[in-house]
């Protein structure tokens, strides 16, 4: 590859990183990305990648997925994975950006003190509509430090629209935020017990511990 060819094939490779960022970074905070028309290669590739990756995924530990062995399932080389990602964690961050999407449109109408039930239930009702895939990387807490940016996201969409739970002393609202990942706890656990309860008793049973904590603290506030 001859010097010009190598510096056109770096300019092309960073503007498609750019907008894979830009596009990300748009999901990630609420907003529309710019309408792109991308080439009908480069979808394919891309949906290629995410299939194969989900599948390996559910195959083996997370850890123990590389670049070279996703491109080798994707039935490309390692060069045209890295001009759509960076990393292995940057494939679940645009997967898990997509899942983020679409609950948050379940809920959008909710806030987190006077809808907290019908939040429950919606997330067990979305966790168990997904593929393996997404029950999986939900339930591996090996992979919170990827899921836990969207989760924040999300809840604070909904804290947004509760104003009776704000408050100015940061230790408190670390403790409430820590409170918040209690579903997803209640949620994990039950599946690790084999969903022994039915999943209605189980929303229920969620609903009412969650309700009874918040509601309690925010009258006492």
């Amino acid at each position: 590859m001859t010097r010009i060819q190598m510096a056109s094939y770096g300019l092309v490779q960073n503007k498609r990183q750019m907008f894979r960022k830009c596009k990300l970074f748009c999901i990630f905070y609420g907003m529309k990305p710019a309408v792109h028309k991308e080439d009908l290669r480069i979808r394919r590739t891309k949906e290629s990648i995410c299939t194969a990756f989900k599948q390996m995924v559910c195959e083996m530990p997370y850890e123990k997925i590389t670049v070279k062995a996703l491109a080798d399932r994707a039935m490309i080389n390692r060069n045209t994975f890295y001009l759509h990602y960076e990393s292995t964690d940057d494939v679940l961050r645009e997967i898990q950006a997509g899942y983020m999407v679409r609950y948050i449109e379940l809920v959008k109408e909710y806030n987190y003190l006077d809808n907290q039930r019908e939040i429950v239930r919606s997330f067990f009702e979305f966790m168990e509509s997904q593929d393996e895939f997404f029950k999986k990387i939900t339930c591996d807490s090996r992979l919170d430090y990827v899921r836990e940016p969207m989760q924040r996201k999300v809840l604070a969409h909904t804290h947004s629209k509760t104003t009776r739970l704000h408050t100015k002393q940061v230790c408190i609202q670390n403790i409430v935020r820590a409170f918040n990942n209690t579903t997803l706890a209640l949620y994990r656990q039950w599946v690790q017990d084999g969903r022994k309860i039915p999943l209605k008793q189980m929303i229920d049973l969620a609903a009412t511990l969650m309700e009874g904590g918040i509601k309690a603290f925010a009258n006492k506030e």
